[in-house]
């Protein structure tokens, strides 16, 4: 995988989100714009929503970027923003970013 990021590697983020007790139907039903919208944003590698095969109120987005300028990009966009608003009524906690690089095995 190439990157034109800062550090010449890709930005990969895991974002978790626990959902509220029976409002897990509703988070999942507010993915379906974000993924789109997000999927069509410059430097987006990959951006792959999961669902907890143990808890279905674990919600976890794994995300790819070409560079920090890009996720920057996404942090800043009206869909993200919309739905991290929706995600601080509908989950335990809002949504949690784990901030990973790969590692060169």
């Amino acid at each position: 995988m190439t990157s034109t990021g800062e550090t010449g590697t890709p930005i990969v983020l895991v974002a978790r989100m626990q959902a509220r007790p029976g409002k897990e139907k509703e988070l999942r039903d507010a993915l379906p714009p974000l993924v789109a919208a997000t999927r069509r944003e410059e430097g987006c590698l990959t951006y792959a929503p999961h669902q907890g095969l143990d808890d279905p109120g674990l919600l976890v987005m794994h995300e790819v970027w070409q560079s920090e300028e890009h996720l920057r990009s996404h942090s800043q966009s009206e869909h993200l923003r919309a739905f991290a608003a929706l995600a601080g009524e509908l989950t335990d906690g809002g949504i949690r970013i784990e901030r990973l690089r790969p590692l060169d095995i």
